[in-house]
């Protein structure tokens, strides 16, 4: 199993940026944005050595970075399937590949030095604009 921690942080310092978006345009991954009336979210799709995140353009713009991240990390440790991230309110389906880019998601946009131990994880979710389960992912509860 890959260690995802090591290898977000690798991207990190390689790339000088948290930002998903940035990150996968270095990466020279295709993103595009449409609108989904259902509860598509996004995914990440390889086709002929090209890779496409599409995500849903009628989220807002935090939630396009949180589907972005996750979609990111599909594409880096997935790379050879086609995986659908399609949600309802109901965050983060369980499942080996979602587990991995919930926790690539996660690593990606937490750092290690904005974690407080003295707050809860809805107050922690609250401060770092991200949904709680994101949180118990870096959290390691999940």
């Amino acid at each position: 199993m890959v260690n995802i921690h090591a290898r977000v942080k690798h991207l990190i310092y390689k790339y000088g940026t948290r930002n998903p978006e940035k990150i996968a345009r270095n990466l020279k991954m295709h993103i595009r944005y449409k609108e989904y009336n259902d509860f598509t979210k996004g995914y990440y799709i390889n086709l002929i050595r090209n890779k496409f995140i599409i995500v849903n353009s009628l989220l807002d713009l935090n939630s396009r970075r949180i589907v972005l991240a996750h979609e990111l990390g599909h594409a880096l440790l997935h790379f050879n399937q086609d995986i659908y991230f399609i949600r309802e309110y109901t965050l983060f389906p369980i499942g080996r590949f979602e587990i991995e880019a919930n926790k690539f998601a996660a690593e990606l946009l937490i750092d290690d030095d904005e974690i407080r131990n003295d707050w809860s994880i809805p107050e922690m979710s609250c401060w770092l604009g991200v949904p709680e389960e994101l949180v118990k992912y870096k959290l390691g509860i999940y």
